[in-house]
């Protein structure tokens, strides 16, 4: 039990350095040397898809907490993968990384429609 909430502290505290670090408390991307770069474009491929797929307003959610939660829903998914993987497959590791990689992605593209059902239900949505 405790080895999941170490999987996800550290999924979370990497994704964290490399994603999160980069905005402001703001949600704004940090320029360096006065690089014209939009917040959109400076947001990982995964964001990209979870704004564009569920229609996220960028003007009423802060970029930076949204690269917070995806990188929460990531280290989760992570560790509760690798848990039931560990747990069902104990003698094969081949196996275990077969199976790892096919369903993460699957898993995460469900977590990421829950967060986008959450969104849409706290009015974080575009207007069509």
């Amino acid at each position: 039990m405790i080895e999941t909430f170490i999987t996800i502290l550290i999924v979370y505290i990497v994704y964290y350095f490399v994603s999160v670090t980069r905005y402001d408390k703001s949600g704004h991307i940090k320029n360096k040397k006065n690089q014209k770069v939009s917040d959109y474009d400076g947001l990982p491929s995964e964001v990209k898809y979870f704004v564009k797929k569920y229609k996220i307003d960028l003007e009423k959610v802060n970029l930076r907490g949204v690269l917070k939660l995806v990188g929460l829903i990531l280290g989760i998914d992570i560790a509760i993968l690798s848990l039931a993987v560990l747990l069902i497959f104990r003698d094969s590791v081949l196996l275990q990384i077969i199976v790892s990689v096919l369903l993460i992605i699957p898993i995460y593209l469900v977590s990421l429609k829950f967060a986008g059902n959450y969104f849409k239900k706290k009015g974080l949505v575009k207007d069509e």
